[in-house]
């Protein structure tokens, strides 16, 4: 890792960042100065101009990413560039995030989507793969928070059962209770499936505790096998509280509390908005006559 970038993740780190964010952060970082030596044929010298951040953003547009996303990694690479000029590496500079408005991407499964993926999970007999998407899909947990997950943090009884949230996107702390499906994959996999080691952690793979990208494989692994098609964990993740949401039973603070959003209206910008299906059917329907 470049000298610099390491020395702005340890103060991150100082200042009580969350691992997730840091993690984000310093990738996004790491691709914005790998860009600058292809174009540049030269080593970073700590330096970032407002030209680069001009000519990076548009490159992003260019390869078609998301409103988004994109503004993510300028956030980041801002951020860096502060570092750099309150360290005196650099003067400041002012680094332009691009303008407009984009609705958060909420992708969601169909009914039968749904059904076909955990058909063919429950099948597969993988007490691992059963227990981590039943876990998300049941309880809206994020890869990373997942991954963070140990023995400890975990209550079950023939009844009820929790999970503990140490350290959540902002450092937040929270509870999460399990419904029945959720508790009996979980113990199944806990005393059946998981292999003896030292690690507290909850999830295990064949090289030890697992981490986001193998969870992301796992479950893209049976989206393509059962669906063929993208299905990664936040979709998981969505799938459960946009449930949730058309629930009239369920208020949204209860939803908000439960995905460990800041605030209610986040909760409301992500899963009260149609999807867009519901849109798409809308403008096919419009009927004038």
């Amino acid at each position: 890792m470049y000298a610099t970038l390491e020395e702005y993740r340890n103060e991150l780190i100082q200042n009580g960042k969350s691992k997730n964010t840091i993690d984000t952060y310093t990738r996004n970082i790491k691709m914005f100065l790998e860009w600058i030596e292809s174009i540049t044929k030269e080593p970073f010298n700590n330096v970032i101009t407002q030209m680069d951040t001009q000519t990076y953003s548009k490159h992003l547009t260019d390869q078609k990413l998301s409103f988004n996303s994109i503004n993510s990694k300028i956030t980041a690479i801002t951020n860096y560039a502060d570092y750099l000029a309150e360290h005196g590496y650099m003067p400041h500079i002012k680094v332009s995030r691009q303008k407009g408005h984009s609705d958060p991407k909420v992708e969601v499964l169909k009914k039968n989507e749904i059904y076909k993926y955990l058909r063919y999970t429950e099948s597969s007999g993988n007490k691992l793969h059963i227990a981590i998407v039943q876990l998300i899909l049941n309880t809206g947990i994020r890869e990373s928070e997942l991954c963070n997950l140990e023995l400890d943090d975990i209550t079950i009884s023939e009844r009820k059962g929790s999970i503990i949230i140490r350290s959540g996107k902002g450092n937040k702390y929270r509870e999460l209770p399990l419904n029945k499906d959720a508790r009996h994959a979980l113990s199944d996999y806990i005393q059946n499936g998981r292999p003896e080691t030292d690690s507290k952690k909850v999830f295990i793979g064949q090289r030890g505790a697992l981490n986001r990208n193998a969870i992301y494989k796992i479950i893209n692994k049976i989206g393509q096998k059962s669906l063929g098609k993208n299905v990664y964990p936040h979709m998981l993740r969505h799938q459960c509280f946009t449930v949730m949401a058309k629930n009239p039973e369920v208020d949204l603070k209860t939803i908000a509390e439960l995905a460990g959003h800041s605030n209610v209206e986040l909760t409301a910008k992500y899963y009260i908005n149609s999807s867009k299906e519901e849109k798409e059917n809308a403008v096919e329907n419009l009927s004038f006559f």
